[in-house]
């Protein structure tokens, strides 16, 4: 929850550490506007210093947003984690483009495989005869043995 303190006749709404990734860059705005480019710097950065979001350090968005403004904030163990979300979402987005390569491919490659199984039998039963055919069941096989 934000501190409000009063400064020579303005009033500020500081972030804390739980406060939403917007919060801090809309109070960045704020100090920038009332106090111009320099101080405004300054003065956010003490106060993430105190209360900064490590949520926020860990959001790729929140990072280019610092990265225009030319604030630097974050280390370079918190810089992985958000590079690692990002790759996260590019994997995730690769997934759903394979998976509807593979919706069409997984029935095209069973439809090529079946017919294959039918050739396959076609050709192995051409020249069966009724004798071939017997012999699967038991009274066959006992016909066979016996000669007959």
């Amino acid at each position: 929850m934000a501190i409000q303190i009063q400064v020579e006749n303005q009033i500020f709404l500081v972030p804390e550490a739980d406060d939403a990734c917007d919060f801090w860059t809309s109070y960045y705005s704020q100090l920038k506007k009332k106090l111009g480019t320099k101080n405004a710097k300054m003065i956010w950065l003490v106060t993430w210093k105190s209360n900064g979001s490590v949520f926020c350090t860990t959001s790729p968005t929140f990072l280019r947003w610092l990265k225009a403004n030319d604030l630097d904030v974050s280390n370079m163990a918190t810089r992985t984690v958000a590079d690692l979300s990002e790759i996260g979402g590019n994997i995730l987005g690769f997934g759903k483009n394979m998976t509807k390569i593979l919706s069409i491919g997984i029935p095209i490659v069973l439809i090529v495989v079946l017919i294959g199984i039918i050739m396959v039998l076609r050709n192995s039963t051409k020249n069966a005869t009724l004798k071939d055919l017997a012999a699967f069941t038991p009274a066959g096989r006992t016909a066979k043995l016996l000669g007959k």
